[in-house]
């Protein structure tokens, strides 16, 4: 592959592809939304960048890190080690290598950390004491891995934190939850942003690397996906309860569009729409500087050019519901039409079937 080709079109592309440029908060003894490890955007070259969108095209498996919430006082944090732990029938490790088994040794955890330098309040709301974060591989990820990469990213990222983690394996794909405390020893807190959760991400694919998986961290845009995830919670509230408020308000606005026929007016759609032209954009000036290359870059052309074609359709959840309402509308019309029809009507219907027939 010819590197210069590539590192030459991509050379503008660099930063889009890896971070957004956002601001730290500011504020006293917070920390968060800066780029550290190694992992600063201005030194990101384009030959990494390269790497990981043919990674992209070639669909080496995206890691998924994100925060699935946190508790606010050491009732919600208990909720939640309960949660991670099975109730003590799963490992929990901590910081220091420590493994915690049963409900014993689950109520000291819960206790070092209430009590601990820097204490957690049982009740009250009036911050983030802790971060829920989770860490997934696609179905068939080898688990032990994962976890082991887990607790080399924990160790890095969280050395002066005082955190927990839990591998699960009664779900298909193979996931670790951490549960880390907001301030470390020194009083700093966390404040997690996006570019944070998008340098986790690279780190993390270090890590799996380094235990022997291959991985990647591309933006949802730069793979032409262009809905959101479902967040955790609102799984589990579906699986429980059915359809949460958020889907009952999405079938209502869909509904209302197929019945009223006013179109709903979606803003996201406008930058579903920008971002798959910036992805066209970008594929489309690597496969034609490619097809200058050898016979291994056009291959690769190629390989971007039906990459870019089977990317997935910009509908939005919004649009998908209005057109199965509509599919669902039209078939009981034709079904009502069917049924208000005289037997003779029908035999007309028949006859005129077996004219076009010829018999």
């Amino acid at each position: 592959m010819t590197a210069k080709i590539i590192d030459g079109i991509i050379k503008d592309w660099g930063e889009r592809l890896n971070y957004e440029r956002l601001k730290p908060r500011k504020g006293r003894n917070i920390r968060g939304g800066k780029p550290t490890n190694g992992h600063d955007i201005q030194k990101k070259s384009g030959s990494i960048t390269a790497k990981k969108l043919i990674k992209a095209v070639r669909k080496v498996p995206e890691v998924m890190v994100k925060i699935s919430g946190g508790g606010k006082n050491m009732s919600h944090i208990k909720e939640h080690m309960d949660y991670i732990s099975r109730n003590g029938e799963i490992d929990l490790e901590d910081e220091n290598g420590d493994i915690h088994r049963g409900k014993r040794d689950l109520a000291d955890v819960k206790n070092a950390w209430a009590k601990g330098r820097i204490g957690i309040p049982e009740e009250g709301d009036r911050r983030k004491e802790a971060f829920n974060i989770i860490f997934s591989m696609p179905p068939g990820t080898d688990r032990d891995s994962v976890k082991e990469a887990v607790r080399a990213f924990a160790a890095d990222e969280f050395k002066d934190h005082q955190y927990v983690f839990a591998s699960h394996d009664d779900e298909e794909h193979t996931h670790v939850h951490l549960c880390v405390k907001a301030a470390d020893q020194y009083s700093i807190r966390l404040n997690p942003r996006k570019n944070d959760l998008q340098r986790w991400r690279e780190l993390f694919v270090d890590k799996l690397n380094v235990v022997g998986i291959e991985a990647n961290a591309t933006p949802r845009w730069s793979r032409g996906v262009i809905q959101k995830p479902e967040k955790q919670a609102i799984k589990h509230i579906s699986k429980r309860k059915g359809l949460t408020l958020i889907s009952q308000q999405q079938e209502k606005d869909a509904r209302l569009e197929v019945d009223s026929g006013i179109v709903h007016i979606n803003p996201y759609k406008d930058k579903v729409i920008a971002s798959r032209r910036l992805a066209h954009n970008l594929y489309g000036s690597l496969a034609k500087g490619l097809l200058k290359g050898d016979r291994e870059d056009k291959s690769l052309a190629l390989e971007i050019t039906q990459f870019v074609q089977n990317m997935p359709s910009t509908k939005t959840r919004h649009e998908d519901l209005v057109a199965q309402f509509w599919d669902s509308k039209t078939r009981v019309i034709l079904k009502e039409r069917a049924l208000s029809r005289t037997p003779i009507e029908h035999q007309k219907g028949k006859d005129k079937g077996q004219d076009r027939d010829g018999r």
